[in-house]
């Protein structure tokens, strides 16, 4: 499934089985992961072209395509912080109570095939080394039923707004773009704040102003800056990443703002959802699972209601 041929350090070593402490213990893996690391902390995310096969990832879209059709879409509004308005601390002009339309749909873990690409690759320990080593933390995978690999389904003329996550970091794999390669783009801004209380109400308003002008309908958000933007440096750069198929992309989503933009095209975009834990024996909330699936199943003796980085 992964790609040991572009990135070789995947590879066990020698008398290394999957019952070790540790599977990526040569230099060129610390090597790979120290880097890794340096670009997510500077900005924002780090890519891994081609960390699927082509078989792999051809695999996985024809597993998709029989259960596309059944995957439950939200189509709702949202802030860029995801939170409910607050009209009692905010004023109606306020950033943080700007609502955007977001359109996706969702195929949840249960609905994979029992032989799915997606399934192995989840749980292959060594995708969970890497990841745990790149943010620096004592990860666990999901025990959730529903979310804890779930494939994000972009139909034609869905997109999913900007926003911050409320997870830490998300982990997505690109397995199929949008027919129209000029759509369907992921963009993110480099790192706003440090944490989820440092709101960074005038970045954020500068960068919707400046990036998604159309969501405003004429609003005028009252942080935004009104100097000379570029030369003051409060005008958040959008970087859009070139998001081919079997890349895999960790990403800092609750400190950069992103958006995926609308589809065009026939076909859709198919990417994966990878959710991780520093908690053992995470769940999302049953709310949480009726968002994203329109239903919940099994939930776990630790229930938390965040944690699903939805891309």
């Amino acid at each position: 499934v992964m790609n040991e041929e572009k990135y070789p350090w995947l590879k066990l070593p020698s008398g290394v089985d999957f019952g070790s402490a540790s599977f990526l213990s040569s230099a060129e893996a610390e090597t790979a992961v120290q880097e890794a690391r340096k670009q997510l902390l500077e900005n924002g995310a780090v890519s891994f072209p081609g960390f699927l096969t082509d078989e792999a990832v051809q695999s996985a879209v024809e597993d998709l395509r029989s259960c596309e059709y059944q995957a439950y879409t939200t189509d709702d509004v949202h802030t860029a912080y995801l939170k409910s308005v607050d009209h009692a601390k905010f004023s109606r002009d306020s950033v943080y109570n700007h609502e955007m339309k977001t359109v996706v749909a969702s195929t949840a873990y249960d609905e994979l095939s029992s032989d799915s690409v997606l399934r192995s690759l989840y749980h292959d320990p060594r995708l969970l080394e890497l990841v745990s080593r790149i943010v620096d933390k004592k990860l666990y995978l999901s025990d959730d039923p529903l979310g804890c690999c779930s494939v994000n389904v972009f139909r034609p003329n869905f997109h999913h707004s900007f926003h911050f996550d409320e997870s830490e970091f998300s982990v997505t794999l690109m397995l199929q773009p949008a027919e129209d390669p000029k759509s369907g783009l992921f963009q993110f801004t480099s790192p706003l704040r440090e944490n989820e209380e440092d709101l960074a109400l005038e970045l954020t308003a500068n960068a919707i102003h400046e990036h998604d002008p159309t969501s405003l309908n004429g609003k005028e958000l009252c942080e935004r800056s009104t100097k000379s933007l570029k030369n003051n440096g409060n005008l958040p750069v959008l970087h859009t990443l070139d998001f081919q198929p079997g890349t895999l992309l960790v990403l800092a989503g609750s400190k950069s703002l992103h958006r995926v933009t609308r589809i065009k095209g026939n076909r859709s975009r198919l990417v994966a959802v990878l959710t991780f834990s520093r908690n053992p024996g995470f769940c999302n909330s049953e709310s949480v699972q009726k968002m994203f699936w329109g239903r919940s199943k099994a939930p776990c003796q630790h229930v938390v209601a965040r944690g699903v980085g939805m891309e």
